[in-house]
């Protein structure tokens, strides 16, 4: 409503103008119907309204946003076309004491049909959604559809009247001449509504959409009026052309305050317009039971039942390809074109069942993409999209055309391969997979599962089997497919143990922490330790965070596990703080699993205060994955920040995400991975990423760092770069508490 006051407020002159006018021509009408001073009025009232309605237009036409420029220019063009014969027609109507001869009909008439093409050029060029073959043909059909109601509803109240009068005059030629015209808007009024070319109902196209449609109401209705009466201009009707007049000068009014700048609004499907054809179809129907009730001649009859009989036929073309879309919908995956879950379980079938009968085997392969979550999680889901579709595009160039490869996951695919030979030339047809896909701009890492039909396997035996050796492959970390054999049970049953003995490793007191320390890089001085977590098995030995914390993850067991390591780390530190009477801090890793639970705030602060430790003391370690999800973990960090935590990011520069959340999240300390120091060998391309992040550290005023420093050449270099800290093989690895301890007795004891 803000919006419409602003607009009338500016163009107070054009409402004045449209009221005063309007007011004027129906006085007259009222005063003197159909007299010769009315239709005189007439005459004048819409040559203004023409003059006013082109002024506008050409004045769109050169400003207002510059993607509709050109098509205001060609409604410029038509309005100028319709106006140039009026003058005329008002010259003649005045020598003629108000009635207009046929020369003055045949120039309006004239200039009323070049309008309708002109404007339905302009209309044809305004933004629209581009369609695929099987959208031209669905519109095709809706077109029709909707251009045969048209036709039914111009030939009962305009076409057929005026045919049936079987003489050409004045009044025949405008009954004519103006369904025609009336043809062609419907033509593009049906264009822009369904190429999605009305995007919102704000801005100047609504009002433009209303004065076509008012220019075909008035035409309808006025055409059926004057075939049914003597020739006049100045029925009640009149009014609806100076008012579609007006309604077109304040869309291009409302088009020229536009800001050239704006952008448009985001375009979406409207359902309603879905329903226009049927509609259509219903006023064709309705127009035949009006006739069969009201008429007894040919004419009604004759144009109703081709116009209806064209709409039904389209509205039949429409539902057979919506029904072939809607099956391609319930068997293909949308995003990837590939067969879906539903399409691959009856080819499965059929496999089995052959190989049942005839003992020819078919090969399964189930496939997982490595890394997708993390690339969803830190480029966006765009990107996941567009590694799928790259996948896809993969197993299309990689099996046969007889072969079935379906998406049947977020990032699970398999596929069927027909009649595979052998597990050999299964296997090879997997690497196959493997090696394009690794070559691809982006290269997409995977793990596939291969396994055979078998005359004693059901459909559900193939499916786990599959499941199992892709699994197996993805445990492997190899670039190379796993195929099935009995011995994967084993060991998927090893791995269940697994899981069963971690949830209890904590309450069996199997976990310990080891401290690597922190040092200052110029004197060796320990400032801080990092805490990591180790698992004494019974059987296995003792395991690395590596070997257990995914499975933790998967369980669920992770947050206490997490819990645990930093109470016992945060007491321990303390505990070395009174004992030696120095300021010293501990890191720990802070899982993503962690970050999202509810309530984690509230459980890490407890756990911390119940220590005793100092919370600018811990730093929470967290990797680049974390991070950049703002959304799940901005909060939670904002949180412990304001408790005085310091954040760190750990492996800094080999995440897949941008440093935006550098500025945007709450970070103190960025450590450099090891891989990048171990390339710093004296020389400028070794150390580019290291000073590219000390720099930016700078920038930032964050604290760095260096982890996996091994010689004293990497810290000496480190130092120069600007690092102050560090930790790595060099100074130590991690140790238990008991060595921790005379590590630190031993600086100590020398520093006094």
């Amino acid at each position: 409503m803000a919006k419409i006051g602003r607009f009338l407020r500016a163009h107070v002159m054009l409402v004045i103008l449209g009221l005063v006018t309007l007011a004027t021509v129906g006085l007259r009408i009222v005063a003197e119907p159909g007299g010769a001073a009315a239709d005189a009025e007439f005459y004048r009232s819409y040559l203004i309204t023409s003059v006013v309605t082109t002024t506008f237009s050409w004045i769109a036409a050169f400003r207002g946003p510059a993607r509709m420029r050109r098509s205001w220019r060609w409604f410029a063009i038509a309005f100028t076309a319709m106006l140039l014969p009026q003058p005329f027609s008002v010259v003649m109507a005045a020598t003629h004491q108000g009635h207009l001869p046929m020369s003055g009909v045949l120039a309006a008439l004239v200039g009323r049909l070049a309008w309708a093409p002109l404007m339905l050029v302009g209309i044809l060029l305004l933004p629209m959604n581009p369609l695929s073959g099987r959208q031209r043909t669905r519109f095709a059909a809706d077109f029709t559809t909707i251009i045969g109601g048209g036709f039914v509803v111009s030939w009962y109240f305009q076409l057929g009247p005026a045919l049936q009068h079987g003489r050409i005059g004045p009044d025949t030629l405008v009954v004519i001449g103006f369904p025609v015209t009336d043809l062609v808007l419907i033509f593009g009024v049906c264009a822009l509504l369904m190429r999605n070319g009305l995007p919102s109902w704000r801005g100047p196209l609504p009002l433009f959409l209303a004065g076509l449609i008012t220019y075909l109401a008035g035409d309808v209705t006025y055409a059926y009026i004057l075939g049914r009466g003597p020739m006049s201009w100045s029925t009640p009707m009149s009014v609806t052309l100076n008012g579609a007049d007006l309604i077109m000068a304040a869309a291009a009014a409302m088009h020229i305050r536009t800001p050239a700048g704006e952008t448009p609004p985001k375009e979406s499907t409207r359902s309603g317009v879905a329903y226009l054809p049927y509609a259509a179809l219903l006023a064709g129907y309705v127009m035949l039971l009006v006739a069969a009730a009201r008429e007894d001649n040919f004419y009604p009859w004759s144009g109703l039942a081709v116009g209806v009989i064209v709409m039904t036929g389209a509205v039949v073309l429409r539902q057979v390809v919506a029904m072939r879309e809607n099956h391609g919908l319930v068997v293909r995956d949308h995003l990837t074109g590939l067969a879906n879950r539903l399409s691959i379980a009856p080819a499965l079938e059929a496999a089995v069942r052959r190989d049942q009968e005839t003992g020819v085997a078919s090969a399964f392969l189930v496939i997982d993409l490595n890394g997708f979550k993390k690339i969803n999680d830190t480029l966006g889901h765009e990107a996941g999209d567009a590694m799928l579709v790259s996948f896809a595009d993969v197993l299309r160039a990689t099996v046969r055309g007889s072969d079935v490869a379906a998406r049947v996951g977020g990032d699970e695919f398999v596929v069927l391969l027909d009649r595979a030979g052998s597990a050999e030339q299964a296997v090879a047809v997997a690497q196959r997979i493997l090696d394009r896909a690794a070559a691809e701009p982006t290269p997409i890492r995977a793990s596939i599962g291969v396994v055979l039909t078998d005359p004693e396997a059901d459909v559900a035996t193939v499916r786990h089997r599959g499941d199992m050796a892709m699994y197996a492959a993805k445990r492997a970390g190899q670039t190379k497919p796993e195929l099935w054999h009995p011995g994967l049970e084993s060991a998927a049953g090893a791995a269940d143990a697994l899981d069963t003995e971690l949830l209890a490793a904590t309450a069996a007191g199997q976990l310990r922490v080891e401290y690597q320390p922190i040092v200052t890089l110029a004197t060796g001085e320990i400032t801080g330790m990092e805490a990591l977590v180790r698992w004494d098995h019974p059987e296995r030995g003792t395991l690395y965070p590596d070997a257990f914390i995914p499975a933790a993850e998967r369980i669920g067991a992770i947050d206490a596990i997490g819990l645990w390591v930093l109470e016992n780390a945060a007491r321990q530190t303390r505990q070395w703080q009174q004992e030696f009477g120095r300021r010293l801090y501990v890191s720990v890793n802070l899982s993503p699993h962690q970050l999202r639970k509810p309530g984690v705030t509230d459980a890490l602060l407890a756990t911390l205060a119940g220590t005793g430790l100092d919370p600018h003391d811990l730093v929470l370690e967290l990797t680049e994955s974390a991070l950049v999800h703002e959304s799940e973990g901005a909060a939670v960090l904002e949180v412990l920040r304001r408790a005085d935590i310091r954040i760190a990011v750990d492996d800094f520069g080999t995440g897949y995400s941008s440093l935006r959340y550098l500025t945007r999240l709450p970070i103190d300390i960025l450590k450099l991975d090891r891989c990048f120091v171990s390339e710093l060998n004296g020389e400028p391309q070794g150390s580019a990423v290291a000073e590219a992040v000390i720099r930016l550290a700078q920038a930032l005023q964050l604290d760095t760092v260096a982890e996996g420093i091994e010689v004293p050449a990497q810290a000496t270099e480190l130092t120069l770069l600007g690092y102050r800290s560090g930790q790595g093989f060099h100074y130590d690895r991690p140790l238990t508490v008991a060595a921790m301890t005379e590590r630190l007795r031993a600086e100590t004891y020398e520093a006094v």
